[in-house]
């Protein structure tokens, strides 16, 4: 059921389910998890009943764990009486890193991270000579035994370098080389499950947004809307526009340069006491970039810091399968400069026997008056 037709409710049903080793496990009390867009990994939090366990799975047998991964779902099944994990969404896969058992309350909880962990977790200095950014992803996503859904890319990444092969001689995290080679084909890197996802991100003239919708009624009942909480912020310091400075060194042209994007925006450095007067600068070195490629890196990061200039926070709602991390929010009823589309940060989910179903979201996207018009 869609939370955008709330003019017309019906009843809902949530069910949750918490697989433990691949194994269905009763007795939850409670979980929450939260899918985030911050380059981070996803986290969860799963609290049993120890009273409610079954006999091979007590808190003898949890406090023996020395590996244990966690899978949570939630669904609104056809059949709220009889169904399986099949009938419901997975939100998110990964590996315990606590265990904490009340023996007072007789309960006991889990936390962790999806497996975006393995990459975070894990340190290279390896080198891929001539090899594309999507050749690389699926290497790391097939290492580590994940399924990688990517999108094929033809640029060899020491292309971007303009010299033989990806200089990545220091040490690293695997994630940390994911991002960077997102960045560099204007692609999204994330985990779900067992899958590593390295793709473009969604295209708001061809995706259809999940509606957030605020209403205002002529009654005394006040104003109605699909949602329970919200906050909404604008960043001045944005709003009065920026601009980025890229400083690169070409190891092929042993020549140093520095990009502007925009180029004709009025600025002012950080601490200027000029009242109401420009934007703000933000500079920083990327090495081994040719022209083209600092005012690409320029474009892109520009295009991330604007994306802070509005923002949705504490967007409080009945939980709601159809909104994702990839989803594409549209704000409308205010009556303000809010009512427009963005692009959600974090998602965090809980359901309970004693709360039901519920998410709060908190997404960001720029107005569209700060857009660089070229």
């Amino acid at each position: 059921m869609t939370m955008t037709a709330f003019l017309q409710p019906s009843a809902r049903i949530p069910r949750g389910a918490v697989k433990v080793n691949g194994v269905l496990l009763p007795g939850w009390i409670s979980f929450d998890l939260d899918n985030n867009n911050f380059f981070s990994a996803d986290t969860f939090h799963c609290s049993f009943s120890g009273a409610r366990l079954p006999a091979d799975r007590n808190a003898a047998w949890f406090s023996q764990q020395q590996d244990m991964y966690v899978e949570l779902f939630i669904g609104f099944p056809q059949n709220p009486s009889a169904y399986t994990s099949d009938d419901l969404t997975s939100w998110i896969y990964g590996q315990v890193d606590h265990i904490t058992i009340d023996p007072i309350a007789n309960t006991i909880e889990v936390d962790g991270r999806d497996l975006t962990r393995v990459f975070i977790d894990a340190k290279t200095t390896q080198k891929w000579p001539n090899q594309t950014s999507s050749q690389i992803a699926t290497q790391l996503a097939t290492s580590h035994g994940l399924t990688p859904a990517v999108t094929a890319t033809t640029t060899l990444v020491g292309k971007y370098y303009e010299i033989d092969h990806v200089n990545m001689s220091d040490e690293r995290s695997e994630w940390d080389i994911l991002n960077y080679l997102a960045d560099l084909e204007g692609f999204k890197v994330w985990v779900r499950g067992q899958t590593l996802y390295f793709q473009a991100p969604p295209d708001p003239t061809k995706t259809t947004p999940y509606d957030i919708v605020y209403q205002v009624t002529s009654t005394n009942a006040g104003p109605k809307a699909n949602f329970e909480a919200v906050k909404f912020t604008r960043s001045l310091t944005v709003s009065r526009g920026i601009q980025v400075k890229i400083r690169s060194w070409n190891k092929k042209y042993a020549k140093g340069f520095t990009v502007s994007y925009p180029s004709n925006v009025k600025t002012i450095k950080v601490g200027q006491s000029t009242v109401g007067a420009g934007g703000q600068i933000y500079s920083k070195t990327v090495p081994n970039l040719t022209k083209d490629q600092a005012l690409q890196f320029a474009q892109k990061w520009y295009s991330q810091l604007i994306a802070h200039e509005l923002k949705i926070d504490g967007l409080t709602m009945p939980g709601d399968n159809d909104v994702d991390i990839t989803s594409i929010i549209q704000l409308g009823g205010t009556g303000t400069a809010f009512d427009q589309q963005y692009y959600p940060d974090s998602i965090s989910r809980s359901i309970s026997f004693d709360g039901g179903y519920e998410m709060t979201i908190s997404a960001k996207n720029h107005a569209p008056d700060s857009t660089v018009i070229a």
